[in-house]
């Protein structure tokens, strides 16, 4: 049987201790993957209207490709893929009439033609997205996807299937259809916000700024009042500009002036900066009475 060494004294209590902590280690683990899992597939967005049951019609395919709230530009991949009882097609044996208002292409904003037989190569449209950036990580964004499919001889609707996908990390779209008179018009309101990773993150950030303010009165309190010798202007130097690379590492930050910099980065910043100030005074006076 085996013994502890002379001098030790194995308790239950330590041991269970130690088995707590690892299983809450392990459950918290558990769920952060699962929280993963499930906001993984929240991201990925997928939008499908039309009636898939019509055999002769046009698959209308838009992949988000970008997403920009600084610049206020959302990029979407639109393909055109013709099908019938036999299946997708490349071409479409009638001229085609894509309007998508609100986009633009490098070749002008507003519609595309597509002739009989030919091949209806991918379109890279750009659209503005609406919103305020510097509501950091708070801020939504909107734009209007509008699509209208129509044959260019008649100008009947052509019957199709609108699919918008996407996962663009950081993100979260919402798509919601509106309902429109006119037929073969498709209309989806897309919001755009920052994914729930990125806003507890940019929430911790706030969170660790804080606690950093908090230190550093506290040290600067305890040092006036004598309770230690020991000044720290280095460190409060340090931290002056350490601040600007946590508040740049936080996930998709805009530039200085978001709402996140006024809840804590630019408190804290005149916190340290106040200190040190306060830690060269009072390392100057110390040196001169040392002198004297």
């Amino acid at each position: 049987m085996l013994k502890a060494p002379q001098g030790w004294h194995i308790t239950p209590k330590p041991v269970l201790g130690s088995l707590a902590v690892a299983i809450l280690f392990c459950l918290a683990y558990l769920y952060a993957l699962n929280a993963y899992q499930v906001e993984s597939q929240d991201l990925a967005t997928l939008f499908q209207t039309g009636d898939e049951n019509i055999s002769s019609r046009v698959d209308l395919d838009a992949r988000i490709i970008s997403l920009d709230p600084l610049r206020g530009e959302a990029r979407i991949l639109l393909s055109l893929l013709p099908a019938d009882s036999s299946g997708i097609n490349l071409t479409c044996n009638r001229s085609l009439r894509l309007l998508f208002s609100g986009a633009t292409l490098s070749s002008g904003p507003g519609e595309r033609e597509f002739p009989a037989n030919s091949f209806l190569n991918p379109m890279l449209l750009s659209y503005d997205l609406e919103g305020q950036a510097s509501d950091y990580p708070f801020d939504k964004h909107g734009t209007i996807l509008l699509f209208s499919l129509v044959f260019a001889d008649s100008g009947a609707p052509v019957p199709s299937v609108l699919t918008v996908r996407g996962h663009i990390p950081g993100y979260h779209v919402d798509l919601e259809e509106v309902k429109c008179i006119s037929s073969g018009v498709r209309i989806l309101n897309m919001t755009v916000s920052r994914s729930s990773t990125v806003v507890k993150a940019a929430v911790s950030g706030v969170v660790v700024m804080w606690a950093i303010g908090l230190a550093v009165l506290v040290l600067i309190i305890l040092m006036l009042r004598g309770w230690y010798d020991i000044h720290m202007p280095a460190l409060f130097a340090a931290l002056l500009f350490g601040l600007f690379s946590l508040r740049n590492s936080l996930p998709g930050t805009p530039p200085i002036g978001t709402y996140s910099d006024f809840l804590a980065f630019l408190w804290v910043q005149g916190i340290v900066a106040i200190a040190l100030i306060v830690a060269l005074a009072d390392t100057a006076r110390y040196k001169k009475d040392f002198r004297l």
